[in-house]
Order: C-alpha cells, then sequence, then structure tokens
C-alpha cells in the first residue's frame, strides 16, 4: 500500500509518503535550494517518480478544504483535501483528545467541530488575526497577508495560482510594493522568529502602539524594517517586546479558556520558545512535534489516511536527504572535541537530517559555550543579526544541572539557564532554547560525551548547518561548500574530518 501526503502551501512545500511500510520525507527547498521553498504538482511528481511510487493514495493540505467554513474535509476527484489548520493538528505524533492549533491566516474557517475530529475528542482551532484589531499584532503573527477565498477546484490549479495571488496583494512596504520575488517573501515570513529574539532587549510600550501600527497604515510593513537595524535605536527593540507581550497576552488567554492541561500543539505560533515557555509556567502542558509548523503539513496530510487504514503514525521522522559513508569512532570524537575545546567551531553532518526547522544534532554548526566572544564568531560566520539568541545541546541525565528544564529534546521550550559558564547561548534576559540529547541520540550524545571528558562541561553550542537565506544542508556537497566558504574552522561528515 502506498499513501501520500502533499503539504502544498505558498511556503514549506512538502511530501510525506507511506511506501510499503517504509516512512519518506522530503521539503521542495532541498531541490531548490532556497528557504521556505514553494513548489506545486510538477515538483511533486518528479519526487514520486524519484521514490518509485507511481500508484497510491492521497491527502492534500490546502488553505480552504471547501466553501463551507466548517468543512475541513473535501474528496474530490479521487484526493482527499484537509484544511490546512487541520492539517496541523492531524500532525501530531501521538493522538490525543484535546488539541490546539494558534497559526497565523488572515482569513478562512477558524473552528472545527469536534464532530469532525478523526478521532474522538475536542479540538479547538484559534486565529490570532480574528482577535484583536492592533495591527501591529496582526502583521507579527502573519507571515504575509493571503486574500485566497476561491473554490479549490483542484491542487493542481490552486498551487500554481496561489503565489500570483499573494504577489498582488501583498503589500510590503514603501520601497516594495509588490511581493515579485521570492527572497522578499521569505524575509517577511522570517520576521516573526527574530521579534521573538529582539524583545528580549526592550521594554513593552503600550501606550506606543497606535502610533507604531498606524503610522505606516494598516497593510504597510515598513515600519517592521526598522527591527532588523537595531541596535539603531531603543525604539526598534521596544517596539518588538510590545509586539511579542501582546502576542503572549493573547495566546495565554486563550489557552487558559481551553480547560485542558495536557494537549497537543501546533501551528505557525508553536515555534515561539518564549510563548511555550510561558504555557509551562501556567501549569499548562503543550505536547509539540517538531514538524508543528507549515513543513510538516504533509505529514498531517498523511496520517488522515494512515489513521484511516488503522496504521500507527510514526513517533519519529527524518529527511530522505544524503546521508554520509562512514560514522565518526571514537579517536574521532576526541579530536573533535579537542578542537571544541580550543575554541574552534567545527560543522556536524552526520546521518539523515532531522524533520524541522532547528538543528538538533545530525546537521550543526558545534561550537563551545564558554567563551563568550563565540557569539561574534558564530555571527559572522552565518551572517545573523549580533542580538539574535543561540540554542545549546546538553547530556539529558545532566541537564538539570544547566537549565531549568530538565527535558526539552527539540529546542521549541524556553530555559532558565543555571549556570554561569556558558555566556556564548545565554541570551539577554539568562534564558537558553536548549536541547536534551538522550543515550538513545547516539552519535550526538557520543559527541557531548567527548567533549565533557575533555572539559568537563556536558554542553555545546549548537545552530543550524546553513548559509544565511539558505536550507538547512541536505547533502555532502552543500556541506563541504559551506566549509570551504566559511570561516569554519572544520567539519566532521560521517567518519571524516576536514581542518583548515
Amino acid at each position: 500500500m502506498n499513501l501520500v501526503g502533499f503539504g502544498l502551501t505558498v511556503h514549506d512545500t512538502s511530501i510525506a509518503a507511506y511506501k510499503n511500510g517504509k516512512f519518506l520525507y522530503r521539503k521542495a527547498e532541498r531541490q531548490f535550494n532556497s528557504k521556505h521553498a514553494h513548489a506545486g504538482i510538477d515538483w511533486a511528481k518528479s519526487v514520486l517518480k524519484e521514490w518509485g511510487i507511481d500508484k497510491y493514495e492521497s491527502a492534500v493540505s490546502t488553505w480552504l478544504a471547501g466553501t463551507d467554513s466548517n468543512q475541513f474535509v473535501t474528496e474530490k476527484d479521487n484526493v482527499t483535501y484537509l484544511d490546512h489548520h487541520y492539517s496541523h493538528q492531524l500532525s501530531a505524533s501521538v493522538k490525543r483528545e484535546n488539541n490546539l492549533v494558534l497559526d497565523a491566516f488572515a482569513k478562512g474557517p477558524s473552528s472545527v467541530p469536534g464532530g469532525l475530529s478523526p478521532y474522538s475528542g475536542l479540538m479547538q482551532n484559534i486565529r490570532l488575526t480574528e482577535l484583536t484589531p492592533i495591527y501591529l499584532l496582526s502583521a507579527m503573527i502573519r507571515s504575509a497577508y493571503f486574500d485566497h477565498e476561491t473554490e479549490l477546484r483542484n491542487y493542481a490549479e490552486y498551487t500554481q495560482g496561489l503565489f500570483n495571488d499573494i504577489a498582488d496583494s501583498y503589500v510590503i512596504n514603501k520601497d516594495v510594493s509588490k511581493c515579485n520575488s521570492w527572497e522578499t517573501f521569505i524575509r517577511f515570513i522570517d520576521l516573526p522568529g527574530k521579534i521573538m529574539g529582539l524583545q528580549a532587549y526592550g521594554k513593552p510600550d503600550f501606550k506606543k502602539v497606535k502610533e507604531w501600527s498606524t503610522r505606516q497604515g494598516m497593510r504597510n510593513y515598513s515600519v517592521f524594517t526598522e527591527l532588523m537595524h537595531y541596535p539603531k535605536d531603543d525604539l526598534n527593540a521596544d517596539m518588538a517586546a510590545t509586539v511579542h507581550k501582546v502576542v503572549e497576552q493573547i495566546v495565554m488567554q486563550k489557552v487558559q479558556f481551553c480547560h485542558f492541561r495536557d494537549f497537543n500543539y501546533s501551528g505557525g505560533l508553536a515555534q515561539n520558545v518564549v510563548i511555550n515557555r510561558a504555557m509551562l509556567d501556567a501549569g499548562k502542558i503543550p505536547h509539540i512535534d517538531p514538524w508543528a509548523y507549515d513543513g510538516g503539513c504533509s505529514i498531517g496530510a498523511l496520517n488522515y489516511l494512515l489513521d484511516k487504514h488503522d496504521i500507527e503514525r510514526p513517533f519519529n521522522w527524518e529527511q530522505d536527504d544524503e546521508a554520509p559513508s562512514g560514522e565518526p569512532d571514537g579517536p574521532l570524537y576526541k579530536q573533535v572535541a579537542e578542537l571544541l575545546a580550543q575554541n574552534k567551531v567545527v560543522g556536524w553532518y552526520q546521518g539523515n537530517g532531522e524533520v524541522g526547522p532547528r538543528a538538533l544534532g545530525n546537521r550543526s554548526v558545534l561550537f563551545n559555550p564558554t567563551h563568550k566572544d563565540n557569539k561574534d564568531k558564530i555571527n559572522k560566520i552565518k551572517n545573523r543579526e549580533r542580538w539574535r539568541p543561540f540554542g545549546a545541546s546538553v547530556k539529558e541525565d545532566q541537564a538539570d544541572k544547566f537549565f531549568d528544564l530538565p527535558v526539552s529534546r527539540h529546542m521549541l521550550f524556553n530555559s532558565k539557564v543555571k549556570y554561569s559558564g556558558i555566556p556564548a547561548v545565554t541570551h539577554v534576559d539568562g534564558t537558553c532554547r536548549h536541547q536534551t540529547v538522550p543515550e538513545t541520540n547516539h552519535q550526538y550524545y557520543w559527541m557531548l560525551d567527548a567533549f565533557e571528558q575533555e572539559t568537563g562541561l556536558p554542553v555545546l553550542g549548537n545552530t543550524s548547518l546553513n548559509k544565511q537565506g539558505k536550507p538547512i544542508c541536505s547533502t555532502v556537497a552543500e556541506a563541504l561548500d559551506i566549509f570551504k566558504t566559511s570561516d569554519l574552522d572544520a567539519i566532521c561528515i560521517g567518519g571524516e574530518l576536514y581542518t583548515k
């Protein structure tokens, strides 16, 4: 039996498949070498051909499953169409009765009746853009301005026209009046994440919200371009802090309204580690998969079919990208650990890449967290803004010595740093987006163990192995190119170590 789930959104296009008992996943950005890449039916067909899948049952995640605002599943032309937000809910690796989806979208369905869930229980699907008239907030939580309300007739027609719809309706700023380039579009997709990092440098000023939100007009987001130029003045950071605080307050209000304590959580907002931590502090327990963002909608579509055929959902996903030949051995782990102890920055490319937008140890740039100057060094290598926070990886059995969350395996929660000796991964507010690594994650755990043997510290700085504007590396050639064209001191690919 072959089952295929398509996530054909305007960005982070992906395919997930079940082929003869094996699970396969791919994002379009792998082929196009462009972060947040969009692709249509032709790309999808090429991937299926490569996978050797010619006959299959399919489900497609779309923005609108039908014209009825409460119609979340539509069967047409032997294909099942699923509402985009409904696909988010279905992407969870474990079925739970309670589900929360917080996503950014201008129009379309806003709630899901529990009876339409493929399994019994309560689902809450809440979109923040409906909840506030504050334009500043609306711009922050939207990745783009969507205004597509036409009935979906077939996904080929839909995907071909969707980007044009956005290009015609999305006003970015006074200098770029139309979204006429993909580079411009993805810059604004990444904006909410940057606001999340910048907000720690400022203080909320609710008295200026009206001024900030209206001075450029409702649909003109040029006010946000100023955030990229911090620290030009404190205004930028205060704007970010205010926007983020308002979003947090609204999210927490809605989370508290959903009376359940333990729930699956997905959607674009599920990537906000600060708000996720606020949920924990409020006594809520959100279960978040690393693919909870739009790149996981194909997984949600596939899960719909898996549930239909009573096939267990996979708990973990890997990319079908290029795995290196060989693995590190004991001497190689020690060699890499010695380089890191000497304050060298090392690329780390092992096995298949994890599914999700953040580095989890297979496609990483590793660095010594004890040297504060490494912040500037990594920012130079990756061409990052200096105020952006860093992540850290720690052996799970020792995490409570360094962070106040003992288990956090996917960098999806903010944590308070308990140990002052790791300034390179400690944000200005004393927090870190950390990853706890269990022994079952053998290669990465052994790397942390080797570093501990060398330095006494089971913690490494970890950021994704990619260039600015490019996706995380998916081939050995891409990894070698980053090594050759950046200030990386070394890179370990499988069982091979390359140094300068």
